[in-house]
């Protein structure tokens, strides 16, 4: 029987040379490793040399962060492309992480080298993901609010984000009438204000920083209608108010909805005020002003009266040549028509020209523009959108040159339809250029019959409709929820999307990311994607495309169950 034993004893010696030997193969402390099959997840990699141990390396939209196993003194970070520095980047500080701005190009193999100010290194090596990773770095907890019923957009929960151009701090206008200013990096909060105090329903309607940003600039809705300038250190510089002019109740009260500046730093505001029904017409209030860097006003439009229709955005060529909005009413409005385009001299306000789009009939007796009208940096072009679902393309040089206002074409995206005799529409909301691509938003299913819900979302409810100049549709893809007003930079386009009144999926609720500068269709440009529990009503992303903010507003189900919590996400 001795002899078993020993055959026992042979079998698990081999056993343990072999587990030895495989322990030492390639893939057991490869500084590299072959791409995944989940985009999504964090890309891993395995000890890098002797000297500076680097865990991990994460590819983000703007580059990559590399995590060490412990602190240390960082020199400088480098990253090689076969034997080629494609880029470097001093450091200097302290830190067991460091982030490295690059370009990167998907399933391609990279190196990075991390420098001591000892002169101590470490590299490691990682293959980049199909598309990048999207990390939660903190979250920002807001005041207590009374959250909005989820059936009705109308009444959500509203904020405001705007990153500076250095990317260095994030400021954030809440429903309450609070302004914040973070620093992005730690989550430290700089400074706070309440702007508002004691007024239900005020708050910040929008956020802009001066082009060097050392200047502040915050619109809010409440019975003054402030506009303020702040510095960095939150000394208020000066301020101008609406209200006085617009007038205001507790019910009605007007708003600074949108600032927009030139690279002068002379700023434009669309000021408006929703005054209800009168009779059977809904009444507005609006007007338009421009103001130097100092607070001098320019001037205002129109000069010596208000509009009766109103205004929720604005725009202007950065030469401020060109300053370009539309007008919006619930009903058909009596001199200053709901549904024009106006096109100003951006310098001295006066009115280069004006279009009044025909309100789609029979189902319309008039038409509005919300949140749409836009125009090409060069001044060129304009595009602009009515609430029926149709988009508009005008030549503003060649309406310039001559003299005489007219569409160069028009897109009928989500325009009435009629099902089981219930005539339906989607919303359209908002247009956005991208370089030289034309991004029409629209947004939820409404029945024009108030009686009746719509039984099911129009075809092109809740979308994106992408086209170029000549009216060509490059793409198109179907967010699934209320998009709210997207964050744009040259290269990114990112979506806060909210509820969806006819489906109530709740799953669609979080922030999209698409890369405009991607071909192909809109399957290959969106790259990552968030959700969050409650809705999510605003977004921004840092001019470095490092950072986004998203903010999160809790919402009421019929049931009384709270969906969420009211909170900022900063993610990378």
């Amino acid at each position: 029987m001795r002899w078993k034993y020993l055959v026992v004893l042979l079998i698990v010696i081999l056993l343990a040379s072999g587990c030895a030997e495989k322990s030492q193969g390639p893939g057991a402390s490869a500084a590299f490793q072959e791409p995944e099959s989940d985009t999504q997840d964090t890309e891993k990699t395995g000890n890098s040399e002797e000297g500076v141990h680097i865990d991990s390396v994460v590819f983000s939209r703007a580059g990559a962060l590399l995590t060490l196993k412990d602190e240390a003194e960082l020199s400088e970070i480098r990253v090689y492309s076969e034997s080629e520095e494609i880029a470097s980047q001093e450091i200097g500080k302290n830190k067991d992480n460091v982030f490295v701005s690059f370009s990167w190009d998907p399933e391609a193999r990279y190196r990075f080298e991390v420098i001591t100010g000892s002169g101590a290194s470490g590299t490691i090596e990682a293959y980049a993901p199909s598309k990048p990773a999207l990390k939660k770095e903190y979250t920002i907890e807001l005041e207590d609010v009374t959250p909005g019923d989820i059936e009705k957009t109308s009444t959500n929960v509203e904020g405001a984000l705007k990153f500076s151009p250095d990317s260095e701090y994030l400021a954030i206008g809440t429903n309450g009438g609070s302004l914040k200013l973070i620093k992005v990096a730690t989550g430290e909060k700089v400074w706070e204000k309440q702007l508002v105090k004691g007024i239900a329903d005020a708050r910040i309607a929008d956020i802009e920083f001066s082009e060097d940003g050392k200047r502040l600039f915050v619109g809010e809705e409440s019975p003054d209608a402030f506009l303020y300038c702040f510095d960095l250190e939150g000394t208020e510089i000066w301020k101008y108010g609406a209200g006085k002019e617009l007038g205001s109740d507790l019910k009605y009260m007007p708003a600074m909805k949108k600032i927009k500046l030139d690279s002068e730093g002379n700023i434009y505001v669309a000021a408006s005020r929703a005054c209800g029904y009168i009779g059977e017409k809904y009444k507005y209030l609006a007007r338009v002003y421009s103001f130097d860097p100092e607070g001098n006003l320019r001037w205002k439009f129109p000069e010596s009266e208000y509009m009766d229709s109103g205004v929720t955005w604005i725009d202007a060529t950065p030469d401020g040549k060109y300053a370009v909005f539309g007008t919006t009413c619930f009903t058909e409005t009596e001199k200053w028509r709901e549904g024009t385009v106006h096109v100003l001299n951006g310098n001295t306000g006066q009115e280069h020209w004006s279009y009044k789009i025909q309100p789609v009939e029979p189902f319309f007796d008039y038409s509005a523009i919300w949140y749409s009208t836009q125009i090409t940096p060069d001044g060129e072009k304009l595009i602009t959108m009515t609430s029926d679902g149709r988009a508009f393309l005008f030549n503003n040089s060649r309406i310039i040159e001559t003299g005489t206002p007219e569409i160069t074409w028009q897109q009928n995206i989500s325009t009435p339809i009629v099902v089981s005799g219930v005539p339906i529409y989607g919303s359209a909301n908002y247009a956005y250029i991208v370089n030289d691509t034309l991004i029409f938003s629209i947004g939820s299913t409404f029945s024009k019959d108030k009686n009746k819900d719509a039984p099911f979302e129009h075809p092109s409810g809740n979308s994106l409709f992408a086209y170029d100049y000549d009216g060509n549709l490059l793409w198109k893809w179907r967010v699934d929820g209320y998009a709210g007003e997207c964050a744009v930079n040259d290269r990114y386009l990112v979506i806060p999307l909210a509820q969806n009144l006819v489906t109530e999926d709740r799953s669609v609720h979080g922030v999209y990311v698409f890369d405009a500068s991607k071909s192909g269709g809109a399957s290959s440009r969106l790259i990552q994607t968030y959700n969050t529990e409650g809705i999510t009503v605003s977004a921004d992303i840092s001019p470095d495309g490092r950072y986004i903010a998203a903010l999160e507003a809790p919402s009421r189900l019929d049931d009384g169950t709270v969906l969420g919590e009211y909170k900022v996400h900063i993610l990378t």
